[in-house]
């Protein structure tokens, strides 16, 4: 068996894998493209504070102060999400597996929103955070899918705040 030359290294485990999947996404054909592209591996879902940016389709206005902004984010070695509803810090597990995402059960702290719309839009993106069953990332974004592979949520990558008016 030859040697690998010093100057070429051999293909790391993650290198190897990555070229595994494109052959196998590639020849699947154009029917099952989709679904092989769907999760990146070049973005990570973990150690990113993620924002909300739309639910159920609408989009949510962000604020300047990403302390009551709805955000998420997920810790691979806990295997725990934590994060802001908008009124209330969430916590909670998560499990994933390919594509595949369960987020919960959660727990909240239980303070008074004085906003009546924000506590809306805390119990609303609550209840899509349990009913997620799958997720794509792509350019920045974190959608999040219910059983159908409908979006529940988008969340955007980091802590950005919104330009002002």
């Amino acid at each position: 068996m030859p040697a690998i030359p010093p100057q070429v290294s051999a293909p790391s485990t993650a290198s190897r894998l990555l070229a595994a999947a494109r052959l196998t996404c590639a020849g699947i054909g154009l029917f099952a493209v989709s679904a092989c592209s769907s999760v990146s591996l070049d973005e990570p879902l973990e150690g990113t504070p993620w924002r909300l940016v739309q639910l159920e389709g609408q989009q949510v206005m962000i604020g300047a102060d990403p302390k009551i902004d709805p955000t998420l984010q997920f810790d691979a070695g806990s295997q725990r999400v934590s994060g802001n509803g908008g009124c209330n810090n969430l916590s909670g597990g998560y499990k994933r597996s390919g594509n595949a995402l369960r987020i919960g059960p959660l727990a909240s702290t239980r303070k008074a929103c004085i906003d009546a719309s924000r506590s809306r839009l805390e119990s609303r993106f609550l209840a899509a955070l349990e009913a997620t069953a799958g997720y794509t990332v792509k350019g920045g974004q974190l959608t999040l899918l219910d059983g159908r592979s409908m979006p529940l949520a988008v969340l955007d990558l980091g802590l950005r705040t919104a330009s002002p008016p």
